[in-house]
């Protein structure tokens, strides 16, 4: 700590710290959340956020049983690459 520093001034540059940490936290989750969503790794909380919006009540799929759904309709379906 520099003698010539005030009170004022260690407290701007700890605010501007902890301003930084939490942008960069923030950016942190959402990068996160990106390649969650791009990946394909929250189908299944994105299954389960639907199911409760619709209005009957139906059973969910436990998140084995969504995997294997989902697994079973992409490949389901024929494959015209070669």
């Amino acid at each position: 700590m520099l003698l010539s520093q005030t009170k004022t001034e260690l407290y701007v540059q700890t605010a501007r710290a902890t301003t930084v940490r939490i942008r960069l936290k923030y950016l942190t989750i959402k990068l996160w959340q990106g390649i969650r969503e791009w990946c394909g790794d929250n189908a299944y909380e994105r299954y389960v956020q639907a199911q409760r919006t619709k209005p009957e009540n139906s059973c969910l799929l436990t998140p084995a049983e969504f995997y294997v759904e989902r697994v079973k309709r992409r490949y389901s379906r024929p494959n015209r690459c070669c």
